[in-house]
């Protein structure tokens, strides 16, 4: 339906479309009925993100290439003042991995004065900002764990990270003292199982691990962990994607406070279409990562399709118990969703390995990427932020990318049974 006919059309509001206002005091903000906001993203169970101090030799080399196999995006916390790879610091950051302050040259905070600590978290931001031009340092980790002056580190970061060896809840009420598990051998965590262990934790509590490594094998670094047990770890979370959301301690950190300040209100219900606008009270310039949220199908949808701005939004239908959903993220802020009611049946989202056989690579790609499968599927890019790039149908076989730009995109693959989702770099 036309939105301008939508709007015209539609007089009044059904009887479901009351708005349920939380107290003021909540971490929430209003929820229209019938909308729910996943604690993780694309509900998954719980969070974990992996952080790397001190630029060691092999985190660029070694370790990251593990993550790359997955698609997971770490967090390279970056001292300024010790000769940083600044070139494979910027393929890794265009590739999607965070590169993070941890000082300009390594002091504990709290010995310094405060001219002192906005020295070395002011120059470290800056000369982050400066070598990794396509994104901003908003997080910190503090040498040596030890926390500073916090008015001084507000000033310049979001979110600062400690290492105290806790599981960290799902709604910290502290962001500058985010606490992280280290590993390697001055540590408790050194094998695959030791890091295994503290991920079913974080399922059980719901919570976000984040862990702090510094050596790789043999590079010097300090508590060198093995990336023979790393990439063991890996494997068993990929295993078990559909518990974990991997990314990026700043990516998390933005999905936290936009969860817990997003509104979702519900402007027009029709038969056919639904309007709900995504609001937050966050700099948008900041909090832009995408939120998940799922609203119930009304009984007579068989399924439904989101719009924003006249773009198609990238969707799914999944099935909780009795009831049907349609899945999507939102960036807050971004204007009116249209929810439409389709047709055609879709199932949820499916892991690549429980999908009819495929193969997606290479990924990230330079110049282009293929999709081998069997048989008739449709495909969709993808902007992070919902804009349809591109789309078609084909027969086994696609080859495209060429005229991307370089950067992230959604790649989203269909055929009449299933559907699936993943993110694809162009370097």
């Amino acid at each position: 339906m036309n939105i301008n006919n939508l709007k015209s059309t539609c007089i009044t509001f059904l009887a479901g479309c009351v708005f349920t206002v939380i107290s003021s005091m909540s971490v929430r903000a209003q929820i229209a009925p019938g909308y729910e906001i996943a604690k993780w993203h694309q509900f998954k169970t719980a969070a974990i993100s992996y952080t790397f101090d001190d630029n060691t030799a092999k985190q660029l080399t070694v370790a990251v290439p593990l993550f790359d196999k997955y698609n997971y995006k770490v967090t390279l916390n970056t001292v300024t003042g010790w000769s940083p790879n600044w070139t494979g610091l910027k393929a890794a950051s265009i590739n999607g991995h965070e590169i993070a302050s941890h000082t300009v040259t390594h002091p504990a905070l709290n010995t310094l004065s405060i001219a002192g600590q906005e020295t070395e978290l002011q120059q470290s931001q800056s000369m982050i900002n400066t070598n990794i031009p396509n994104a901003k340092c908003l997080t910190t980790a503090y040498p040596n764990c030890i926390l500073g002056d916090l008015t001084t580190i507000k000033k310049y970061y979001m979110a600062g990270r400690i290492c105290s060896g806790a599981i960290v809840s799902s709604s910290p009420a502290d962001f500058y003292n985010i606490s992280s598990i280290m590993t390697g051998t001055q540590s408790a965590i050194k094998t695959a199982q030791d890091f295994n262990n503290k991920a079913i934790l974080a399922k059980t509590s719901k919570g976000w691990c984040v862990f702090l490594t510094h050596g790789i094998d043999n590079d010097g670094g300090y508590s060198p962990t093995q990336s023979s047990e790393l990439s063991s770890h890996l494997s068993y979370i990929d295993t078990n994607s559909e518990d974990y959301w991997v990314d990026t301690f700043g990516n998390v950190v933005k999905y936290i406070k936009e969860r817990n300040a997003l509104s979702l209100t519900e402007t027009l219900y029709t038969t056919d279409s639904l309007l709900v606008v995504a609001a937050d009270n966050l700099d948008n310039t900041i909090y832009n990562v995408p939120v998940t949220i799922r609203r119930s199908l009304p009984a007579s949808w068989p399924n439904a399709s989101v719009s924003l701005n006249n773009k198609i939004v990238s969707s799914a239908i999944s099935v909780v118990g009795t009831k049907k959903y349609i899945v999507f993220d939102v960036v807050p802020d971004q204007g009116e969703l249209v929810l439409t009611k389709s047709n055609e049946v879709v199932l949820g989202y499916n892991a690549l390995k429980d999908f009819t056989p495929m193969h997606i690579g290479p990924n990230p790609f330079s110049e282009e990427i293929k999709v081998e499968t069997n048989g008739v599927f449709r495909y969709y890019v993808h902007s992070l932020d919902g804009r349809l790039i591109e789309n078609g149908t084909f027969t086994n076989t696609l080859v495209f990318g060429g005229c991307l730009i370089h950067g992230m995109y959604f790649l989203n693959i269909q055929n009449d049974k299933e559907f699936y989702q993943t993110k694809i770099i162009k370097s």
